[in-house]
């Protein structure tokens, strides 16, 4: 390179080394270059915002939805996996049966239905009295729906062990979605289960629960004495119970 240096260059055009072959050079040829003079001021007009992006933490970004709207930024929307009882649960057996409550229903006709019926052709659902029973939610519409019990408390299975589930008389069921919770039948009597949004019920979405004693084969709704399942109740917030 030393006896280049006081050859004459000026006039070598462009059109001169159009006929030199440069196939030869590759890339491995370049691997002896220092760029150690390689200045940061010579990457600030480089475009990292995507890089910044990526790096970002999962736990720093904001999750958007109906769910959480109105949470202030660095806060926390309770989920139902987040919720678990205040006092532990005294019923905690398995269920015996389940008890599917299919929901449904149109816009086109603007018709709400559980397990494809509205409320004036339903047959209504039966359990017996002291059952352990899982009602489960299916929701074959397109809208959630806030199913709502009268008379029980529900214990939601959210992920939590049996003793600390969370009570709930009303469940809210995602579009799409299957919720379920166990129930113990210890209410004699019939009661209202129903879409919490009023207008969905008033087109169709209830239906009743009706829990009664059976015994050789009669069904019977009235009490036949006071028994530890309604004792218990009172204790854990019957007040419900008349709602």
């Amino acid at each position: 390179a030393d006896s280049m240096q006081g050859m004459d260059h000026s006039k070598m055009s462009a059109d001169g080394m159009q006929g030199m072959d440069h196939s030869k050079m590759n890339a491995d040829s370049m691997q002896g270059m220092d760029h150690s003079k390689m200045s940061a001021d010579s990457m600030q007009g480089m475009d990292h915002s995507q890089h910044d992006q990526a790096s970002k933490s999962k736990n720093d970004q904001v999750v958007y939805g109906w769910a959480n709207a109105s949470t202030p930024q660095g806060d926390k929307a309770l989920q139902y996996s987040d919720l678990k009882s205040l006092t532990p649960q005294p019923d905690t057996r398995e269920a015996t049966s389940e008890l599917v409550v299919r929901l449904g229903g149109t816009m086109e006709r603007y018709v709400w239905t559980i397990n494809g019926k509205k409320f004036s052709e339903a047959e209504p659902l039966k359990v017996k009295y002291g059952e352990r029973i899982r009602i489960k939610f299916i929701n074959d519409s397109m809208m959630a729906h806030p199913m709502h019990l009268h008379g029980m408390f529900m214990q939601l299975e959210n992920g939590q062990p049996p003793v600390d589930m969370p009570n709930k008389h009303t469940v809210v069921v995602p579009p799409g979605k299957t919720v379920t919770a166990l129930l113990t039948a210890d209410e004699l009597g019939e009661w209202a289960i129903h879409c919490h949004l009023l207008y969905h019920m008033t087109s169709g979405m209830m239906n009743k629960l009706i829990v009664a004693n059976v015994s050789d084969g009669k069904v019977s709704t009235q009490p036949i004495q006071a028994t530890k399942a309604n004792q218990k109740t009172e204790m854990k917030g019957g007040e419900h119970a008349n709602h």
